[in-house]
């Protein structure tokens, strides 16, 4: 339940299945990332803080805490937006790649019904 609103499988909400889309895609790319060396601790950063998201949009749908589960999936998008600004200042995420994802990660956010 969020506010008023009861919900019988947060699957079938659009944040659900757009947060879903939009961390797959990113777990994707980190995922390609980390056959590199150099970028293992950062796609590892990036795939914890992906399902952190989906984790606590989940929680929240299911009635547990949904403030502040809420609150934690945009504190986790925040801080994906934030490593994403830096492998893209690093040279390790092309320009595009990262407009393209953080456009995404931005919709997410503003789709959740933050209380």
């Amino acid at each position: 339940m969020i506010g008023t609103i009861a919900v019988e499988d947060f699957r079938n909400l659009e944040s659900w299945k757009h947060a879903r889309f939009v961390v797959c895609a990113i777990l994707s790319y980190a995922e390609s990332l980390s056959h590199r060396a150099e970028s293992r601790r950062f796609a590892s950063e990036i795939d914890r803080l992906s399902v952190s998201v989906l984790d606590n949009i989940a929680r929240a749908y299911e009635g547990r805490s949904s403030r502040s589960s809420l609150t934690k999936a945009v504190q986790s998008i925040d801080k994906l937006e934030a490593k994403l600004e830096r492998a893209t200042q690093d040279g390790v995420l092309t320009t595009s790649e990262s407009t393209r994802l953080m456009r995404e990660l931005r919709a997410l956010k503003e789709s959740l019904p933050i209380p």
